[in-house]
This record gives C-alpha cells, structure tokens and sequence, in this order.
C-alpha cells in the first residue's frame, strides 16, 4: 500500500500500518499527493524523472500529466483498449489524470516536483509516476484500499465497479506489457 504524507496526520496512523503489516500489506508513504494507492502483483509502477526549465512548475504540471496519461494510452491501445484520461468518482487515489476505460479506472498518475537548488537557470526535477492495473484484481485492489481505510477509522470506502485491469478487459493475463510500454518510452509520436 502506498500513501500520501497527509495520511500520518491520522492518530491511528500507526496502528493501521502495523494492522496492515500483520496482514502482509505494508504501508509505505510517497512524496506525492493523492490518496491510497493498493500495491500487489500486476500493478506495474512507472517512474519517469527528468529536468524541467520553468520558473513556475504550475505552468508545466497539466502538460506533463497529459503526456504520461498519453504515453499509457498508446501502450493500451496496442490491446485495442481506449483509455481516455478523467477522474472516476468512487475509484482509489481518485484524480483529474486517472485513465479510464469506459468510466472505470486503469491507471492512476502522480507528479512530485522538486527545484533544482544549484542549476544556473530556473528548472526543476520532475518524477513523473502512474500506475497502472494490468494483470491485478481490480475488486482485491479496492479491498486492500477500503481495509487501510477502515483501519484509520476513515468513513472512506472506494466502489470495486469503479476500476479495472487490462486483464478484466480482454479476458486473460497479458505478458508483455511492460515491454509495449518501454517502446513507447523509446518511440514516441512525432
């Protein structure tokens, strides 16, 4: 399970972790905002970090969200999936730039700036993240969520119909999704 730093302002914090933990679902927390993120086999994770030149990273930060959900999007539709990116009211770590098939949450993005203290001109770094249901249970990852949810004592409870995996869709697992998205990484649209 990952989560956002706002969540250890919660007093049962420690005791959730320790609850989840006991029931093999560490807690890690992230730079990044958002909300619980369930981590298990068949949610890939993708970390991008690169250099921004801006002196306002606000400028840049819907840009950069819509290139990530775009780079996913190619990945997927090598499978004939159209994703489309839009918040899916209901889903975990709910945002402006989850992508979504048919309303149901696929992947999930994030962004953490930071400045680049000893560069000569203005620029930031950039970790750009998404991650994204491909061979998962979208129900059990929902599950998971709700279970920190419930430890916290949070009245929060994510819906199951409100996400899916490129499993679900096509009805089987996939193997070679990870290297679809690397040759998107290496090949992108001009």
């Amino acid at each position: 399970m990952s989560v956002p730093r706002s969540y250890q302002r919660n007093i049962r914090f420690d005791a959730a972790c320790q609850e989840l933990a006991e029931a093999g679902l560490p807690v890690d927390v992230r730079l990044s905002g958002g909300g619980v993120v369930p981590q298990a086999p068949g949610v890939i994770n993708l970390h991008l970090a690169y250099p921004i030149a801006a002196n306002y990273p606000l400028e840049h930060a819907e840009s950069q969200y819509i290139g990530l959900c775009e780079l996913i999007a190619r990945a997927l539709a090598d499978y004939g999936i159209h994703a489309t990116y839009q918040p899916v009211q209901g889903s975990f770590c709910d945002g402006r730039f989850n992508l979504a098939v048919d309303g149901k949450k696929i992947a999930g993005t994030a962004q953490y700036w930071r400045r680049n203290r000893t560069a000569t001109t203005p620029s930031f770094s950039l970790l750009s993240h998404a991650v994204i249901l491909v061979n998962s249970d979208s129900a059990a990852l929902t599950a998971m969520a709700n279970k920190f949810e419930a430890a916290l004592h949070s009245t929060v409870r994510y819906a199951p119909e409100k996400t899916t995996s490129v499993m679900e869709l096509l009805g089987a697992p996939v193997a070679d999704f990870e290297q679809r998205l690397l040759q998107q990484l290496q090949n992108p649209p001009i």
